[in-house]
């Protein structure tokens, strides 16, 4: 994969108010939970033993 497929794009998504809340209140980082889920979800993830 050359670095051009590396590079990041903006992506807009809507989610209810109150996840939202809950997340930032958490301290979640959207950004790392949209990756990891994609990469989940498509079969990406490395197993760990």
């Amino acid at each position: 994969m050359d670095e051009t497929q590396n590079r990041a794009i903006k992506k807009t998504l809507t989610i209810p108010k109150w996840l939202n809340y809950e997340a930032e209140k958490t301290g979640i980082n959207f950004f790392q939970v949209l990756q990891f889920a994609l990469k989940e979800k498509l079969s990406m993830t490395k197993k760990q033993s």
